[in-house]
């Protein structure tokens, strides 16, 4: 949770306003993080089908718009290659509990719906990312367990984010194309 997200978000809010699109922020940066991680890779171009297909009934995207989403693909292909950088494209900080809960949730379903068109053999991953990817589907529906604005819903919150941030990064090792292949040994 940055500064450099929140421009981010705010920016894509806007963007995503002017164009009429009635999906958020959060849930364009879940589709995208559930299409990596899912396995989409970063030179496969049938991510912008699925992406238009969850999100925007099939159709294409203004070309404003999809230079923007391009340029977020990569951003999050890069941040999750290298975890230290990967953060969710979430309200701030500042922003009222409430709404921080809600772009929440929406990351999170959009993330399983992203990952869910890529990956369709979660049977074959490790029992921790299917427990994981129970968790995510959890969160999707906790909007009425942070009744209060206080520090221990604000600590709670903290531990969700990270949760989430660990369950995009694990599904991105396990199934990602980003991953380093192992280095074949040198024949003499």
């Amino acid at each position: 949770m940055n500064n450099s997200a929140r421009l981010n978000y705010d920016a894509f809010t806007t963007l995503l306003e002017q164009h009429n699109m009635v999906v958020t922020a959060a849930e364009v940066h879940g589709v995208i993080c559930g299409l990596i991680g899912g396995g989409m890779a970063r030179d496969d171009v049938r991510w912008q089908q699925h992406f238009n297909d969850l999100l925007n009934d099939g159709f294409g995207l203004p070309a404003e718009l999809k230079k923007a989403v391009n340029l977020l693909f990569n951003r999050v292909y890069d941040d999750l290659l290298d975890q230290t950088r990967f953060e969710l494209l979430l309200p701030d900080d500042e922003e009222p509990l409430d709404d921080r809960l809600d772009a929440m949730m929406e990351w999170a379903g959009a993330f399983l719906a992203g990952f869910g068109v890529v990956q369709q053999e979660l049977n074959k991953a490790s029992a921790e990312l299917q427990e994981m990817i129970q968790d995510i589907s959890s969160i999707t529906q906790i909007s009425g367990e942070f009744e209060q604005e206080d520090e221990e819903s604000e600590a709670a919150f903290v531990v969700l984010y990270e949760h989430l941030k660990l369950g995009a990064t694990l599904a991105f090792e396990e199934f990602g194309k980003g991953s380093p292949k192992p280095e074949q040994p040198t024949l003499h």
